[in-house]
């Protein structure tokens, strides 16, 4: 939505998708906004890489070989030997094999090979979340709207008991990074999520939000549908906490407006 329509041209929109029914009447149309924590989080990655054919090669032979220079396993595989030592040298590094008397292969190269993956040293990164108290959940930051126009705050929010964003556990952070780095894995690339390093609030953003009260003159029923702009759809959990809160009233407050609009 963000990017394709103005505000009057979604307000117009909305109004008439949820007037598509003669039955139903827009009682009231509201604008609020609900705040929203930008985090910045710090983290390591580790990548996994399918073991190429030589690697697997070199720790084959040195497991079941005494060999000493690397130039014995040029000749024994027919190698060139500037790509064994070349492979040695990453090897040793990696800590996958050791060289003392003789070359041998470490457990966690035995580890590695069998898996036929590559474990690579672990990377910092950071990156940015946008998390919702109100929802408990993550939001797509892109799609919170943004205003110089002063729009109130929700009503219900400073009422509301949510967990924070400091109160996020490391587990639930990393999961939700997990959902955007690993999503282009494939059997012989992988990008995990090792450890949360830090997690530090940035700034809080409003997700402005399109209420309406509608009333269903067939059914004799009041209703609210709630447009949030950080989701780009209509937002059961904000419809059922205005529901939960308001609905007794409803009728009282709003009979006048339905007056002579039942159904004989």
């Amino acid at each position: 939505m963000k990017g394709v329509w103005t505000m009057d041209e979604l307000r117009k929109r909305l109004r008439k998708e949820l007037q598509e029914s003669f039955d139903t009447q827009v009682l009231t149309e509201k604008e609020w906004t609900y705040t929203t924590h930008k985090i910045l989080i710090r983290y390591t990655t580790v990548t996994k890489t399918k073991m190429d054919v030589l690697m697997k090669m070199l720790l084959h032979s040195l497991q079941q070989l005494n060999v000493q220079k690397p130039e014995e396993l040029a000749d024994i595989l027919g190698v060139e030997l500037l790509f064994v030592k070349d492979l040695l040298d990453q090897m040793k590094v990696a800590g996958l094999v050791v060289a003392q008397e003789h070359w041998s292969v470490t457990e966690k190269g035995r580890s590695q090979l069998e898996a036929g993956m590559l474990i690579h040293e672990a990377e910092e990164a950071d990156d940015f979340l946008l998390y919702s108290p109100i929802h408990q959940r993550f939001l797509n930051e892109d799609s919170v709207y943004s205003s110089s126009e002063e729009i109130k705050p929700f009503r219900y929010e400073e009422s509301l008991k949510s967990i924070d964003s400091k109160d996020l556990s490391d587990e639930i952070i990393k999961q939700q990074l997990s959902s955007r780095i690993e999503e282009n894995n494939t059997v012989e690339n992988q990008q995990i999520i090792e450890r949360i390093l830090a997690v530090e609030e940035i700034e809080k953003l409003q997700a402005f939000n399109i209420e309406f009260l509608l009333y269903n003159r067939k059914d004799d029923n009041f209703f609210v549908r709630i447009w949030n702009s950080a989701i780009n759809q209509w937002d059961d959990t904000l419809e059922q906490l205005v529901t939960e809160n308001e609905r007794p009233a409803w009728r009282e407050k709003y009979a006048s407006k339905t007056e002579g609009n039942h159904d004989t």
